[in-house]
């Protein structure tokens, strides 16, 4: 790398990290499952284990302790506190995905200049930087995807590399399942779209690729079916078809339907020839993809997020310009990409992703997400705006001046790329990540004074449930927190199905995040409460305990004849 290679990617990875840990700079702590994640670091440095006796909303955490482990190190040997190692240590590990996506770009495209393209759109752009500023095991699960893409790419060329992707991919099999799922449906679209594309006898490079990936699929069914219960009995059980194996068992018939493909397509004798875009063509890809990408926003902004009920505001079509911009220069170098002996890959990938979005829409949404493609979808695309940027600017031949003015405009749209990183929550359908100290606080004034099931919506359960070690109704119930009345709500205070029980709710819990918007699953919109629904807390059957003027925490007299 030339010197000033250097010093632009190392800025790159400290504006990254910098981006990702932004929100604690105004938040307590940043994230609507955060306290979960600090309730399962606080027992693991406490007994030395990853408890599976767990009453939180996310039951399958404890079964995939890798992101703890690494908290739990970070306490242990780092001597840091375990609040500091929440807040701070996985959104860094988040922001050094810029070092792997400069790595992938740069060697894929023999150009420096379109890894740091690659790697400056991927520290600003929504889609990922907003995703992996979370402590969550799909942030560390992320890296080490992307580190796993990374090393497949090498093995084929030096063995050496064969340990490390298999341990990583083993590393990523006990982190976080839909992370190493995108792994593995882009490492054998890759190899399928090869095969399809550039027939050839199995290479020693392509077999320690296929040994790799087999180690670690086998790794993956042995632990989802044989260790992990709650993953196995709940996510892969939650598909719309019927009966729920049918859709992985759909998977190695899929596989081998692809290998006979590639089989079969030895005994033709068509070959694919990419053809390099001039400057004109490169301007109308580039003009045709920022529409196409206006149509999915638009889609997204008009109807809803495929995959959720939440539909974002109007004002994302303008909020996120700038990114969408700097995007449509893939086109262009997707093409452009092809003529490079590995450049195959990121189409094989985005092929992969895209594919998968289809399946998840129609037969899955709720375990094959599909807006949580888009945080790997847009590192493939950055790959390609990479070298399209670059080879755009090569074929305009702009002269010096004019080169550094374009350079300067792309800087500033990455700039205005970061602002629009952390919108409003009016714009994400009302979901509120932040937790302010106020929160946090009445879950520490909880912890000895709660002692039923308290009702509350998703975030302040998180809060209660990780700092308070209350037990909560998570997203088991909605009636009682938007009826108006108490009698309305009445029904869903009773025999509550909650993560620590079937019980009766006892207390109750509101606050001001929770009256602009009861939020309860990530893929559905945040409800307001109505006036009346706030009002009806102050009367009996309610008894208010505590008040720090955000949150208040009521008791439920449930014999009380109504002067409570």
């Amino acid at each position: 790398m030339r010197a000033s290679s250097r010093w632009a990617l190392a800025a790159i990875v400290l504006a990254a990290i910098g981006i990702r840990l932004w929100p604690v700079r105004v938040h307590s702590h940043w994230g609507s499952d955060v306290g979960e994640y600090y309730a399962i670091l606080r027992d693991l440095l406490a007994s030395g284990r990853v408890s599976t006796e767990y009453a939180g909303w996310g039951i399958t955490y404890p079964y995939f302790p890798g992101m703890f482990f690494v908290q739990g190190a970070a306490v242990d040997v780092g001597g840091l506190s375990a609040p500091v190692v929440v807040n701070l240590l996985v959104p860094v590990l988040g922001g050094l995905v810029a070092l792997p996506v400069f790595v992938l770009a740069a060697s894929l495209a023999r150009d420096e200049r379109a890894g740091l393209f690659a790697a400056a759109l991927v520290a600003v752009a929504f889609p990922h930087a907003f995703p992996t500023s979370h402590t969550a095991p799909a942030t560390l699960g992320d890296l080490l995807a992307i580190a796993s893409l990374l090393l497949f790419v090498k093995v084929r060329r030096d063995s050496r590399a064969l340990p490390l992707v298999v341990l990583v991919g083993l590393g990523l099999v006990v982190t976080h399942h839909l992370s190493l799922y995108f792994l593995l449906v882009m490492e054998v679209a890759s190899l399928f779209v090869r095969g399809m594309i550039r027939p050839a006898h199995l290479s020693r490079g392509t077999l320690r690729e296929i040994g790799a990936l087999g180690l670690v699929v086998a790794a993956t069914l042995g632990f989802w079916l044989g260790y992990a219960t709650t993953f196995r009995d709940g996510i892969l059980r939650d598909v719309d078809v019927q009966p729920w194996w049918l859709l992985l068992a759909a998977a190695p018939v899929a596989v081998g339907l692809m290998a006979l493909l590639v089989v079969l397509r030895r005994r033709t004798a068509w070959r694919y020839r990419p053809r390099l875009p001039d400057l004109r063509r490169s301007a109308i890809l580039a003009g045709v993809a920022l529409a196409a990408v206006y149509v999915v926003l638009a889609d997204a902004v008009f109807v809803f997020i495929p995959g959720t009920t939440i539909a974002l505001s109007p004002a994302a079509l303008i909020l996120f310009a700038p990114l969408y911009v700097l995007v449509s220069f893939s086109a262009a170098g997707r093409q452009a990409l092809d003529m490079h002996p590995d450049g195959i890959r990121p189409t094989a990938w985005l092929l992969g992703l895209v594919g998968s979005v289809l399946v998840g829409a129609a037969f899955a949404p709720r375990t094959l997400i599909p807006y949580r493609h888009m945080e790997y979808v847009i590192i493939v695309l950055a790959i390609f705006a990479g070298l399209g940027f670059v080879r755009t600017l090569d074929l305009a031949a702009l002269r010096p001046r004019a080169r550094s003015l374009a350079t300067l405009a792309c800087a500033g749209l990455l700039a205005a790329s970061a602002l629009s990183v952390y919108p409003s929550r009016d714009v994400l359908g009302g979901w509120q990540e932040g937790l302010r100290p106020q929160a946090v606080d009445a879950a520490y004034w909880s912890r000895d004074r709660v002692d039923g099931l308290l009702l509350a919506d998703h975030q302040a359960s998180n809060v209660a449930f990780g700092f308070g070690g209350v037990d909560a109704t998570w997203d088991r119930t909605t009636a009682p927190l938007l009826a108006p009345t108490f009698e309305d709500a009445r029904a869903g205070m009773l025999a509550v199905p909650s993560p620590s029980g079937v019980r009766d709710v006892a207390y109750a819990w509101v606050d001001e995040d929770t009256e602009r918007g009861v939020a309860l699953y990530p893929w559905e919109p945040a409800a307001p409460m109505p006036p009346e629904a706030v009002a009806k807390f102050s009367e009996s059957p309610f008894v208010k305990l505590f008040d720090n003027g955000f949150a208040r925490v009521y008791w439920v007299a449930w014999g009380c004849d109504g002067s409570c």
